[in-house]
């Protein structure tokens, strides 16, 4: 969406509390939002329209995670109770606190965040609605909750769509966050996602012997993946901290503890990676003694199976190291800093961020724990490469697709800082590619020298420097 169109939108809904007295045959739909989207296209409308508030900055502020992001861009806009409530709503979802969101997205839901003394109140159906909704079901996916997040689509597509396209030139209109995907069964059936057994801390240890090989995302040799029970068969899972729902091959969805409940259009991770298919409920997940039931996964075109961070939020608390993970609610995580989860709207991305300080700027990198560091410890995206780095650069296979892209890898004179702790000097592999998002991942080079510690009952995090700075790398 261009800037322009999110600037005129945050301007209709800041007017919306302006409005004259309503006659006594108040409209149904917000004539401002009628008004706005007639100047769409019908192409656009048929695509989806994305219904924002504010502008890029805020939006890049949710995507990042980065709540310091959300408040500057708030900040340089008219202050009113709508702007201070939104940012509110999106601190809290990049913290994963979906019930705190939630609460106030009900409010959204009853009054638009409208003063009681509004002399103007506004249509039951308007731009408010749409994006508090939107953003609820986005939330509701991120929690696992598939029973709600159906529920909303359905009020999205049952009560917002059919009045709205019985408007002339809006019959096409649609919105975008609703085509990342659905239920194709009755939500009401559907049982919720639970977790038991992690009230005591427990130990699984961490393999590095299976490498990833895929055809439709870059290899890796030596990331790490635990062992769990899936139905009752042993299965390796790798740690994919770059992504919301886990991932499963197609032909496992035939399984009778296997219940395809949807479809998913698309889901991405931090690398750009996008994947479609069948969404699926499988009976039971075994992480060691702690028991996942109803557990919701994407059956896609991937041969290896994906924990995303759906499935690893339920865990409680998480330690890790190069040799283990520790989960459970006992654990003293002690942190002081929030945890980041940069996410889409729609809930179809999701990742963990952590600050690192490199090249002489603190920013938020996505950890990713199935990307590959034996070569290189940060990976990274460039639209378009230098002249200087152009002179560098080099073609390379990156996946069994043949695929050929520009690479050019360096060793920074400059040495990474993450917390305070010194990593020393550390070698980056920066891809031209046009087609994927500016970023930084970093995989495991984050536990050389520290424990990662996430809370995800508190929505805290940090490093603790490990006792030893030279511990052995299993094999």
């Amino acid at each position: 969406m261009s800037k322009k169109y999110r600037f005129l939108l945050y301007a209709l809904l800041l007017n919306s509390f302006c409005l004259p007295p309503l006659k006594a045959d108040k409209p149904l739909i917000s004539p401002r939002l009628i008004e706005l989207l007639k100047q769409q296209t019908p192409e656009t409308l048929k695509n989806g329209i994305e219904i924002r508030l504010g502008g890029d900055e805020i939006q890049e502020g949710v995507l990042e995670g980065d709540s310091l992001l959300i408040d500057k861009a708030i900040n340089a806009l008219e202050s009113n109770n709508l702007a201070s409530q939104y940012a509110e709503i999106n601190k809290l979802r990049i913290k994963g606190d979906y019930q705190s969101a939630n609460k106030l997205l009900d409010i959204c839901d009853k009054t638009f965040f409208q003063k009681p003394d509004t002399s103007a109140s506004l249509p039951p159906i308007n731009a408010i609605g749409m994006v508090c909704k939107q953003i609820l079901a986005g939330n509701y996916f991120l929690d696992g909750n598939l029973k709600d997040w159906g529920k909303s689509l359905d009020f999205i597509k049952n009560i917002y769509y059919p009045p709205v396209r019985k408007i002339s030139g809006l019959q096409q209109f649609s919105l975008a966050d609703v085509k990342m995907g659905g239920l194709s069964v009755s939500p009401n059936p559907i049982q919720p996602f639970t977790i038991t057994d992690i009230e005591y801390q427990q130990s699984i240890p961490l393999q590095y012997q299976i490498p990833i090989k895929e055809n439709f995302r870059r290899n890796a040799e030596h990331v790490p993946y635990v062992i769990a029970s899936l139905n009752e068969k042993e299965v390796p899972f790798f740690l994919e901290t770059s992504a919301a729902i886990g991932k499963l091959p197609k032909a496992w969805s035939h399984s009778p503890h296997v219940h395809i409940v949807g479809h998913i259009e698309r889901a991405t991770n931090a690398a750009s990676e996008f994947y479609s298919g069948d969404l699926g409920i499988v009976d039971e997940l075994k992480i060691g003694k702690a028991v996942l039931k109803n557990v919701p996964f994407l059956f896609t075109n991937v041969s290896q199976a994906y924990l995303g961070l759906m499935i690893l939020q339920k865990l409680g608390k998480i330690k890790i190291d190069k040799q283990q993970m520790i989960f459970g609610k006992d654990i003293n995580c002690n942190c002081q800093q929030d945890i980041h989860l940069g996410s889409a709207l729609a809930g179809d991305f999701q990742a963990l961020k952590y600050p690192i300080t490199w090249q002489g700027k603190t920013n938020l990198v996505a950890v990713d724990f199935t990307q590959d560091n034996t070569i290189f410890n940060l990976l990274t995206f460039k639209l378009q490469f230098t002249a200087e780095e152009k002179k560098q650069s080099f073609e390379e296979d990156v996946n069994s697709n043949k695929k050929m892209i520009k690479i050019v890898g360096y060793l920074n004179n400059e040495n990474l800082f993450i917390d305070g702790i010194n990593y020393g000097k550390i070698k980056a592999l920066v891809e031209e590619d046009n087609r994927r998002k500016p970023v930084i991942i970093i995989s495991t080079s984050i536990l050389d020298k520290a424990s990662l510690y996430l809370d995800f009952i508190n929505h805290k995090a940090c490093l603790k420097p490990n006792i030893s700075d030279t511990q052995p790398m299993p094999q």
